[in-house]
């Protein structure tokens, strides 16, 4: 049995699909984090057998952007058991307009009422009278909190073998440019049937006022710098410093304890050398960048789950269409801040070709997790009494992207395309300390082994290219004749124009 997971962007399908499966994906505040489908089997606590597929937000089974197509294309084509549309009750009136396009493809559907803790405090929603204009179960839950799972899970397999009832079969006579109007009057008297607001439209909230200051160009762009200071200060100056150095510290006296031992033994020095420097010595260097890497991504997931990011595509929109981009290219640079690989993925929400494009070539600019070591070693060698060099770097990557950007405005001709930016800004939330800590402990995880391990190996491996010669004779003192030497010597012109054109120096610029 198949359940697909469908609903808005921002609705919480994917905090629903991870407490159903298990999984840890990731969770954000702007649409496009979910790029492709996913799947999972259900938690054996509430049924066996089960697949739960997690699909793209969409505001239409009529494809927008590329993340409706795919949902639209699986749901008509793989045509699951049942369909359980993830609704933000906050929002009702905007979030029904998908469920009524999902009603008429006759596959079961329950709605999961998301937000239902929220929504209490500004609307008051009748279930049961909700459930007779749908003519499908309606399920309220809070995702977040774990309320209402079993209900909906339950409620989803009684319904598996039942034919959905269209309740507005009337709309599919009519031509398609007159149905989405119809339809939206037909949304329009069932929320007023269903529907009581606490809080009216025009009331000024809470989120009103802050986003009238952190929204405002100069507040919101210095607080960001604020903030990102401060998280580089924590990751690299403070506490993923002082993390660093103390496992270091371990590693070092592992390393000398063992280096004493196989001595003490008579082991062979280059045997010794190899065990303690090339190997014990690489998992040092990997050791002394995890910590670094896994603060920063900590402090980035509650910056995140705040909801203020979101804010910054907005902030930014101005700026970016000078360069020929709207505010929605921040957010997959923003994600390319931990990887850009993930960051270029997200440039899919993004419907307009060439910005698109653009957006792809220019978000590598941002330093990702990948480098953040890297520049980490660089200011500590070379600037190790000027630390404030490090939050710098990505100044003047934010200056590249600008400058790259107006040349790429000028070859594509996107400065002659009209540039439009619609966004809906999420609600501000308490970060979660625990996600955030799971997704500290994943980036970790993944440096490790895909990082780590090229590292330990590579290390070794620079360490025996250096070790012999091309007869495998070991080169000892004579460094010079050695393999690594002999490689990197003919190459060496190439950084001549550097001032560092030294063999030396080109074999740690070939293996860097």
């Amino acid at each position: 049995m198949k359940i697909a997971l469908a609903g808005n962007p921002n609705s919480g399908k994917t905090t629903l699909y991870n407490l159903l499966t298990g999984k840890q994906e990731r969770v954000a505040n702007w649409a496009g984090v979910t790029v492709d489908v996913r799947q999972a089997e259900l938690k054996e606590c509430y049924a066996k057998g089960i697949t739960i597929v997690d699909l793209p937000g969409a505001y239409s089974i009529k494809p927008y952007t590329s993340e409706e197509s795919i949902t639209s294309e699986f749901v008509k084509k793989e045509s699951p058991n049942v369909i359980i549309n993830v609704i933000d009750s906050t929002n009702l009136a905007r979030s029904l307009f998908f469920t009524t396009q999902l009603l008429e493809l006759g596959i079961p559907i329950v709605v999961a009422l998301n937000k239902s803790d929220l929504a209490s405090s500004i609307t008051e929603i009748n279930v049961q009278e909700l459930e007779k204009e749908l003519k499908c179960p309606v399920i309220p839950i809070v995702a977040t909190k774990r309320e209402g799972l079993d209900s909906l899970i339950t409620r989803s397999l009684e319904v598996k073998n039942i034919k959905q009832e269209n309740p507005f079969s009337h709309l599919q006579q009519v031509l398609d440019n007159e149905k989405d109007k119809m339809r939206y009057e037909v949304i329009n008297k069932i929320v007023k049937k269903v529907e009581t607001r606490k809080v009216k439209q025009f009331d000024t909230t809470l989120e009103d006022k802050l986003d009238k200051y952190l929204t405002n160009p100069f507040i919101g762009i210095g607080l960001f710098i604020i903030l990102m200071a401060l998280i580089f200060y924590l990751s690299i100056n403070t506490v993923g410093a002082y993390i660093a150095e103390f496992l270091v510290g371990i590693i070092e006296n592992f390393q000398a304890y063992v280096s004493e031992v196989l001595t003490n033994v008579g082991v062979n020095d280059f045997l010794n050398a190899l065990l303690t420097d090339g190997i014990i010595g690489g998992v040092g260097s990997v050791v002394g960048f995890i910590p670094l890497i896994m603060v920063l991504m900590f402090c980035l997931v509650l910056l995140e789950d705040s909801g203020f990011l979101a804010r910054l595509a907005m902030i930014f929109d101005p700026l970016f269409k000078k360069i020929g981009l709207s505010g929605k290219s921040i957010i997959p640079m923003i994600v390319g801040y931990g990887c850009s690989i993930p960051g270029i993925m997200s440039t899919r929400t993004i419907k307009d070709e060439r910005q698109k494009r653009m957006t792809t070539l220019l978000t590598p600019f941002v330093p990702c997790g990948a480098k953040v070591p890297i520049i980490a070693l660089f200011v500590t060698a070379f600037f190790p009494n000027y630390s404030l060099l490090f939050p710098f770097t990505y100044l003047i990557a934010f200056m590249v992207i600008i400058i790259v950007g107006l040349f790429l405005k000028k070859v594509t001709g996107a400065d002659m395309s009209k540039n439009y930016f619609l966004m809906e800004l999420p609600e501000y939330r308490l970060p979660s300390l625990k996600r955030a800590f799971i997704k500290m402990l994943d980036t970790g995880k993944e440096f490790i082994i895909r990082a780590g391990t090229i590292i330990i190996v590579c290390n070794t491996i620079i360490f025996l290219m250096s070790a012999f010669d091309f007869n495998l004779n070991l080169v000892q003192d004579a460094v010079d004749s050695s393999i690594l030497a002999k490689v990197a010597t003919p190459l060496a012109f190439l950084l001549i124009p550097l001032g560092i054109g030294i063999w030396q120096l080109t074999a740690a610029t070939i293996t860097g």
